[in-house]
């Protein structure tokens, strides 16, 4: 039996460490669908690690901070809130914090939903 609170915990731990991309490949299904806010959902796994790769190709360094969580595992149902701060190779620094559902599935993410404002510069 697969334990969620114990995967989503790997999970974070990867995010934590600013393997971004890795974690999508590692914990996300293959059919998985990403949402940023109201725009379309990124379908499939692939398409979201490149996406994910190409958006931190121009960023020097990730600081992932995990603000709350909260997971229902009656529905496998997990809802976070990080904070984000990017340095990127300009040296000009951002944060942004963001809300997200995750819908898990046999111990993958099938289905992840973003919620933010525009990011703000530090730096």
């Amino acid at each position: 039996m697969i334990n969620l609170t114990e995967k989503v915990a790997q999970l974070n731990e990867w995010i934590t460490a600013g393997k971004h991309a890795e974690a999508i490949d590692l914990f996300y299904a293959e059919d998985t669908q990403m949402q940023e806010n109201e725009q379309a959902p990124r379908q499939g796994k692939a398409f979201c690690v490149a996406h994910e790769r190409k958006n931190l190709a121009n960023v020097k360094s990730v600081k992932s901070t995990l603000l709350n969580q909260a997971i229902d595992l009656s529905k496998n149902v997990v809802l976070s809130e990080w904070e984000f701060e990017f340095t990127y190779l300009n040296d000009k620094v951002f944060r942004i914090t963001e809300a997200s559902v995750q819908h898990w599935v046999n111990g993958l993410v099938q289905k992840e939903k973003f919620y933010y404002k525009e990011p703000i510069q530090v730096k």
